[in-house]
């Protein structure tokens, strides 16, 4: 039985300063968050993600010890930041989000889809973060719904659920789109159409040149109303996207959405990269500290076959900047619902669509699933004896704690000038 007592005191002692925390991204951002923030100057939300990552499951917020009774190992937890787009939390609004897009999923064949601009609008998508992101949706669907209507592909209306990637694997700035489409359709009727062709919703060619044409017509448009603040050499970028052939990369269709779904919520409330992938490897001298990053090395993958891992080595500024080029502007929404999928359209057709191309909420097997996850669960037990017999301590919060790590900077002013009178004596 687990037994609460008395408040643990947290000190110095306890958990010295010395001893990284997770040699990881919380450690990166205590040792070189403030360095990062004076020299590169980033807006107020991105200098809250830093100090709130920094925080995040250590002293300065309390948690708990597990004490065991019998052999006296004690487990410390520490609670979390909170923050949305924090990487070292944030797991159970992961899950509860690929709960919710399971349910909202219809029984029909899914086809994962990735829409990707070409790197030629980087530095434009840099300086209009929140146009060129929302055009990069909003082609995206416009080029699904526009297709999916010909009665040559489909002739009806899909459901779409898309997330919004600004991040390869090794960091890189590369703005791309995952997509689930519905393989197939609803006409005015509310009668399920299947699609004209047994793998994809239609020609791959056709869906590039597709894409090209939605977004540039929307970044015209917003060009023209004088939305997108220019970049240099800007009517030259514009002929050659107009002129290269966009990737559009098309899945195959499949009933087993899991891996998707868990694909897509990994970096729901997320940034660029998990802790597993990132080390950071302190040095005495904190000048001469070294980040390593694991990524998939796509040039060297053969055909058939999963991409090799490789490790990028970068200077501590330099990879806390490459991760913060991927904090999305406040409030952007990331993952979008568009067709069936989207809260109107649904109830629009709910009434219409057959039972059969549901997904209902309380069937018997997904009872079975809740009462079988039920089961498995065991209860909390020591690591160390695995006996149960433990004590919960909670852990009182330790603000001082961070400033073994940071230096507050000197808040009293310069000194002024002083003027001394001249005198002829």
């Amino acid at each position: 039985m687990c037994r609460q007592t008395t408040t643990y005191q947290s000190s110095t002692r306890q958990y010295p300063h010395t001893t990284p925390m997770d040699a990881s991204i919380g450690d990166l951002f205590r040792d070189h968050g403030e360095k990062y923030i004076s020299t590169y100057r980033p807006p107020l939300h991105k200098i809250k993600l830093i100090r709130a990552v920094r925080l995040c499951k250590t002293p300065v917020l309390g948690g708990k010890v597990i004490e065991c009774k019998a052999c006296g190992h004690r487990q410390v937890i520490y609670l979390s930041c909170g923050h949305s787009q924090c990487p070292l939390c944030q797991n159970h609004k992961r899950n509860v989000w690929q709960a919710k897009i399971s349910l909202k999923m219809l029984k029909v064949p899914y086809v994962h889809t990735v829409f990707t601009i070409p790197h030629e609008l980087n530095r434009l998508a840099r300086h209009n973060q929140r146009l060129i992101y929302g055009i990069t949706l909003r082609a995206a669907w416009k080029t699904v719904k526009d297709l999916a209507a010909d009665t040559d592909n489909i002739g009806g209306l899909p459901g779409m659920i898309t997330v919004l990637h600004t991040f390869g694997s090794d960091m890189k700035y590369h703005i791309h789109v995952h997509a689930l489409i519905t393989f197939g359709g609803v006409n005015n009727n509310g009668q399920w159409l299947w699609p004209k062709r047994r793998k994809k919703i239609a020609p791959f060619r056709r869906m590039c040149s597709a894409y090209r044409k939605n977004f540039i017509a929307m970044l015209d448009k917003a060009l023209h109303k004088g939305d997108i603040i220019p970049v240099c050499g800007m009517p030259q970028i514009l002929q050659d996207i107009a002129h290269k052939r966009w990737n559009v990369r098309n899945g195959r269709p499949t009933m087993n959405t899991d891996t998707i779904e868990r694909y897509l919520a990994r970096y729901i409330n997320r940034v660029a990269i998990s802790r597993s992938r990132l080390t950071y490897i302190k040095d005495q001298d904190k000048l001469r500290s070294q980040v390593h990053i694991i990524y998939k090395d796509y040039r060297r993958q053969n055909k058939g076959q999963a991409a090799p891992k490789a490790i990028k080595t970068l200077e501590p500024l330099v990879a806390i900047n490459m991760f913060m080029n991927h904090v999305l502007p406040p409030y952007l929404q990331k993952t979008r619902h568009y067709g069936l999928h989207a809260y109107n359209t649904w109830k629009k057709y709910e009434d219409k669509i057959a039972d059969n191309i549901k997904r209902h909420k309380d069937t018997v097997r997904n009872l079975f699933m809740i009462i079988k996850a039920l089961l498995q669960l065991e209860p909390i037990a020591c690591q160390k004896c695995r006996k149960h017999d433990l004590s919960i301590i909670p852990v009182k919060k330790d603000p001082h704690w961070i400033f073994y790590f940071i230096t507050i900077p000197s808040s009293r002013a310069p000194p002024s000038k002083v003027t001394v009178p001249y005198s002829n004596s």
